[in-house]
């Protein structure tokens, strides 16, 4: 099951792929895939992820772009007049006869907001439509992993079931902190005096090692031999749940699954599902390309420029270009949309699609507005390091993204 957590980036690598560590962390935690971040990031960024935690490690499938805060608005004390007046009022009126010309007014009022109010819903009703549906996220049963655990013998059952549980990882921090616990009670322990002078001392446990580490070292070694079964077994739930769905659900979860198969697919049954899930999701990553590219097209032929520059963005087969052809379409209408005469929210709506689109290099606006507004310089400032050429008409060097301020270890966070 995924859960959201806050990470670090701490580096970035020549293939695109980025390092990362839990937020306020020493040591670096894992990678991220460069394909998951479709907007401007730089190392120390904290954003927001959907994880999966299995028994090797930690797998991000979504990242979230960080919200910037909204500043406190600005408050006036109220000082009052300083005099002492009752906390309650009554004022009787005796002139009725406007009563019923107010209620009308308010309520032609109120029919005028309803009526702005529809309008309103109803553009977010068209923008809604226009969103893709978030496709099914993995969900496998634990048939194969439990019925592993059931054949184990009674003593390694707990073992195996913290293992599906939480995870090897979790194990071994369970066993470290156990070694710790007993080395500190061993080392607080004052030792005893003896009566004989003559006798030989007994012989005390050495300060590295707790009394208890045996038993220890036993439980992970059981956690150990049952490693590769459970991983086995795991990966068979989800190669299982990726067939029984496999033109539902998210093609990020249906490629972990083949990554996974080679550690997971140990036997030759298990090699063949994931065979079969390779071919099948080929299969689908074509065909949904091609929609794709069909959908781009169609879009654009629409009028619905920003809509297509949107979807040109998120191909389902990474790595492929798009045709010349709608390149050439896509650059062109950004071009003539983007003048001297647009006004500042179109330029704002139609620069920000630009900035993340495949054709953001070759976009050259055939104008910019006389005396550019606050909103949409600090717009094109916040995009300047993907679409340099177009900030460069601004005036406006190219800069990265602003760096947040990293939280210490150990900070306890505000309650509310």
């Amino acid at each position: 099951m995924s859960r959201r957590i806050e990470i670090e980036l701490t580096s970035q690598r020549p293939d695109g792929s980025w390092t990362w560590r839990a937020a306020g962390a020493r040591e670096p935690k894992g990678e991220v895939s460069g394909d998951l971040i479709s907007f401007a990031a730089s190392v120390g960024d904290e954003l927001t992820v959907e994880a999966e935690f299995h028994m090797d490690g930690i797998e991000i499938i979504e990242v979230f772009e960080a919200k910037e805060k909204r500043p406190m608005p600005e408050t006036l004390e109220i000082l009052g007049s300083g005099r002492d007046q009752p906390l309650v009022t009554t004022q009787l009126v005796s002139n009725r006869r406007n009563r019923g010309r107010d209620r009308g007014d308010r309520g032609e009022g109120l029919d005028r907001r309803g009526r702005g109010n529809r309008k309103d819903r109803d553009r977010q009703e068209s923008r809604r439509e226009d969103d893709r549906p978030k496709a099914k996220r993995l969900r496998p049963d634990r048939a194969h992993r439990q019925r592993l655990i059931e054949s184990l013998p009674e003593e390694q059952q707990p073992v195996a079931e913290k293992m599906m549980r939480d995870g090897i990882s979790s194990v071994e921090q369970a066993l470290r902190d156990q070694r710790k616990k007993a080395r500190d009670a061993a080392q607080a322990k004052p030792e005893e005096p003896t009566p004989d002078t003559d006798a030989k001392p007994e012989k005390q446990p050495s300060k590295g090692k707790a009394p208890d580490s045996d038993s220890s070292d036993d439980f992970l070694t059981v956690a150990a031999k049952l490693l590769s079964g459970m991983r086995a077994a795991e990966w068979r739930d989800r190669v299982e749940a990726a067939l029984a769905g496999i033109d539902e659900l998210d093609l990020r979860d249906l490629r972990s699954v083949v990554v996974a198969s080679e550690s997971g697919a140990t036997d030759e049954e298990a090699k063949a599902l994931a065979e079969e899930l390779r071919a099948k999701l080929t299969e689908r990553v074509d065909r949904e390309h091609a929609e794709w590219l069909a959908e781009v097209a169609a879009t654009l032929a629409d009028g619905r420029m920003v809509r297509a520059l949107r979807l040109s963005s998120r191909p389902p087969k990474a790595g492929v270009p798009l045709p010349q052809d709608i390149v050439t379409r896509l650059t062109e209408a950004a071009n003539a949309a983007l003048t001297s005469e647009t006004p500042s929210k179109r330029w704002i709506t139609v620069m920000g699609a630009v900035a993340f689109s495949p054709v953001r290099r070759t976009v050259e606006p055939m104008g910019i507005p006389e005396k550019p507004d606050e909103e949409l310089l600090a717009e094109v400032k916040k995009l300047s390091e993907r679409i340099p050429h177009i900030a460069a008409l601004f005036g406006v060097e190219p800069t990265p993204p602003p760096k947040r301020p990293r939280r210490r270890a150990g900070t306890p966070t505000a309650s509310r």
